[in-house]
């Protein structure tokens, strides 16, 4: 990848949700090497602003803040979403206000649990949007979603969505328009929702 470009990404990790259906906090989860779900991503994306030349991510916080959590992300830029009770969409808005505020190109958003992406994975969506500037997803499980890049003009459509839903609209809306860059991305489909996910996720390794 050209360590040169100047393309202004910025990535946020969104980590905000109650975990209700793990019953507890799944970003403390131990997962690989003694590492955590957070920490994985957190690593994850330090390496790729290394490769990519992206700035380092941001992390969402919310239901979950405890001292693991302020231990995990302390050399990490941390924001707290006080609306997380509101859905998933009250941190993607956090996110895309972030983006505005540092004058962002492209917000590169992502799921704290999807423990299998790699840099590489990253590094493939990011090389997808520099060919020609367009909106960039994942495609797993037969659907678009995250991770994914969004451009400077979809901001003002991703703080319009409310309630517990992502970004999915706007990705379909962009898929309709033929405007969307898709990427097959096999390991999206792999993420922490139950403790059965993380038994399956630790027997793998």
């Amino acid at each position: 990848m050209n360590r040169s470009s100047t393309v202004n990404i910025v990535s946020v990790i969104l980590a905000a949700g109650a975990s209700s259906r793990f019953n507890g906090s799944k970003i403390t989860a131990k997962i690989e090497n003694d590492q955590s779900v957070l920490g994985h991503s957190i690593a994850t994306l330090n390496q790729l602003s290394e490769v990519a030349n992206i700035a380092t991510p941001v992390v969402i916080l919310g239901a979950h803040i405890n001292d693991d959590v302020m231990a995990i992300t302390a050399n990490t830029l941390r924001m707290i979403n006080p609306h997380w009770q509101l859905g998933l969409s009250s941190s993607v808005k956090q996110a895309v206000t972030y983006a505005i505020e540092v004058k962002a190109d492209a917000l590169l958003l992502v799921l704290a649990d999807q423990v299998a992406l790699s840099v590489d994975d990253y590094v493939g969506l990011i090389e997808a949007y520099l060919q020609n500037g367009k909106t960039s997803c994942s495609y797993y499980h037969q659907d678009v979603g995250v991770p994914a890049i969004f451009i400077a003009d979809d901001f003002t459509d991703l703080l319009s969505i409310n309630g517990d839903k992502g970004a999915k609209t706007v990705l379909k809306r962009h898929a309709h328009q033929h405007s969307l860059n898709i990427l097959p991305m096999e390991n999206a489909q792999f993420d922490i929702d139950t403790p059965a996910d993380l038994a399956l996720w630790l027997d793998q390794q």
